[in-house]
């Protein structure tokens, strides 16, 4: 048994439609809806070819508008930096509770200096393993 052929198609909103494009033939279909795109393509596949639609596969590459696409891609970068930036401000939170408890404060006295609960500074003092150097690198601006 050989490998089975795998048929690359787009999809790209066109009016209420989506416009579904096989490469391979070069040929286009029409689907109602996003979750139809991959039927079309398999059924118009399956038509120019004359074969059962289970005997192939399909890669779906859906289109989107370049702002869409651009907007995207700009949050997803922006929460990136986010998360390195809150683990890094957590190591420093870290590393400020522990330097004033090296130097004798209480955990209620630090977390007055801090605003922080005693509670929260014994969690903070707790955590040695993720000092200073255990910082990730920060993002440049």
């Amino acid at each position: 048994m050989g490998e089975r052929k795998t048929y690359h198609a787009t999809a790209r909103r066109d009016g209420r439609w989506w416009l579904v494009t096989v490469k391979d033939p070069d040929t286009v279909g029409q689907a109602r809806t996003l979750s139809e795109v991959e039927d079309v393509a398999r059924e118009v596949i399956g038509l120019w070819f004359d074969i059962d639609q289970d005997t192939f596969d399909v890669d779906v590459a859906v289109e989107i508008p370049e702002s869409a696409r651009a907007a995207w891609d700009e949050a997803v970068t922006l929460e990136d930096r986010a998360r390195r930036d809150e683990a890094t401000a957590a190591a420093l939170r870290r590393s400020a509770v522990q330097a004033l408890r090296a130097e004798g404060l209480t955990m209620k006295d630090t977390g007055r200096i801090l605003g922080l609960s005693p509670q929260r500074v014994h969690q903070l003092a707790q955590r040695r393993d993720e000092g200073p150097e255990a910082m990730p690198e920060r993002a440049s601006a």
